[in-house]
């Protein structure tokens, strides 16, 4: 996708000569790294793009691209079943905590309703 006016004087404040970004993510393509599908005019910056456009599901695009890789530690997937993604239960669970943002961030601490009553009532005393 070529770059509109606004961000081509942008990139060329920058001191940088590029006209297209990825038509998938919007990411600014190199020049010299360009992945395309055949017969399809468009420009992608990584395999990941291009093949999550071709195959148009996730699960099947990750497969792709990491063929014969667990998605999560990187273990040989050998004697595992064709489309299987991870080596084991566990990397599966650990990915899909890591993808929903279970494991980032303060753990909230929730106030249940008799919590919240007994501090009413103490600041009701100490007042």
């Amino acid at each position: 996708m070529k770059l509109s006016p606004a961000e081509v004087a942008y990139v060329r404040s920058k001191g940088l000569y590029i006209t297209e970004k990825c038509d998938a993510c919007g990411k600014l393509l190199n020049q010299t790294v360009r992945r395309t599908i055949t017969g399809k005019p468009e420009g992608y910056c990584s395999a990941e793009c291009r093949d999550l456009v071709f195959f148009e599901e996730g699960r099947e695009a990750r497969k792709r691209v990491n063929s014969g890789k667990c998605g999560y530690c990187g273990a040989s997937l050998q004697g595992k079943r064709r489309d299987a993604l991870y080596c084991d239960h566990l990397c599966q669970i650990r990915a899909d905590r890591r993808s929903n943002g279970a494991m980032t961030g303060k753990p909230q601490i929730t106030v249940t309703p008799t919590q919240r009553n007994e501090q009413l009532t103490e600041a009701k005393i100490g007042g």
